[in-house]
């Protein structure tokens, strides 16, 4: 193993850290018009497998970059992203990505990722043609009730492949749920206040959606807030858990989180006896 360390870190923990924020900030640039961030992957993933502390670091500082690289908006929301690197770092030292879940919270959470994902697709599908038009996409329960059976279906397609295929996520999932709710409670009064609601991504048409609903700013800021981050942190912490999962043990072993959440495995002394 590497010896050449920083903070308890080794080389190949630090090398992580500017491969996560470039993913960030390439990811998240291409999700540009989308009712999603997907911003925050590599922040999960270091948090995941580094900690807390390296997480928010991450998060900071992918904001940071990508405002310096030309994007204005990201830096006035890197609280939040430092905010989910801190989450997801928690969650990894309990070794919630790594640590198997029982069959009916994998199932759970694939119902509800199946059904926030019908939603997204079914908008985008129904949108109005017209660019000017106010608000750019239907009703969410007019959507629901006109769509019921696709709903139904899709729903138990996620059901049945949070059972039987994603049937030890249930735990990464949760956490990713979580995340979104706090993300979306302290990302609200920024964006309300002094974006307007406005910040240039694609979530900008949810909140003129709910905004022709009657609601005011900071109600339709954190409505789009709560309807978008969980699916979007959901889908990012568990992209970061099938990366988890397919990484090799001896690699894991080099990061402070790999095997948190594992059966302890004979040590090497223990093996000489």
């Amino acid at each position: 193993m590497n010896t050449n360390r920083l903070g308890g870190l080794n080389s190949t923990a630090l090398a992580l850290i500017p491969l996560a924020i470039a993913i960030n900030i390439v990811i998240g640039q291409l999700a540009t018009g989308l009712p999603v961030y997907l911003d925050s992957i590599g922040t999960v993933l270091v948090g995941a497998l580094l900690g807390p502390w390296m997480g928010l670091i991450t998060g900071v500082l992918s904001n940071v970059i990508w405002t310096l690289l030309g994007n204005p908006i990201p830096i006035y929301f890197a609280y939040v992203a430092g905010v989910i690197g801190l989450i997801a770092g928690f969650a990894g030292r309990a070794g919630l990505f790594q640590r198997p879940s029982p069959a009916w919270l994998s199932a759970l959470i694939g119902g509800i990722f199946m059904f926030a994902l019908t939603i997204f697709v079914l908008m985008f599908l129904n949108r109005n043609p017209d660019p000017n038009a106010f608000p750019p996409f239907p009703n969410a329960r007019d959507l629901i009730q006109n769509n019921l059976i696709i709903f139904i279906i899709t729903t138990l397609i996620g059901l049945a492949a949070g059972y039987f295929i994603l049937k030890n996520a249930g735990y990464a999932g949760l956490a990713g749920l979580l995340t979104g709710v706090v993300a979306a409670i302290i990302s609200a009064p920024m964006a309300a206040w002094y974006f307007g609601g406005v910040t240039g991504s694609g979530t900008d048409a949810l909140v003129a959606a709910f905004r022709a609903s009657g609601s005011g700013i900071l109600d339709s800021t954190l409505a789009q807030g709560t309807v978008s981050d969980p699916f979007d942190k959901m889908t990012s912490y568990m992209l970061v858990w099938l990366i988890i999962q397919s990484l090799p043990r001896r690699l894991l072993q080099r990061f402070p989180n790999g095997l948190a959440g594992t059966a302890a495995q004979p040590t090497s002394a223990t093996i000489n006896r």
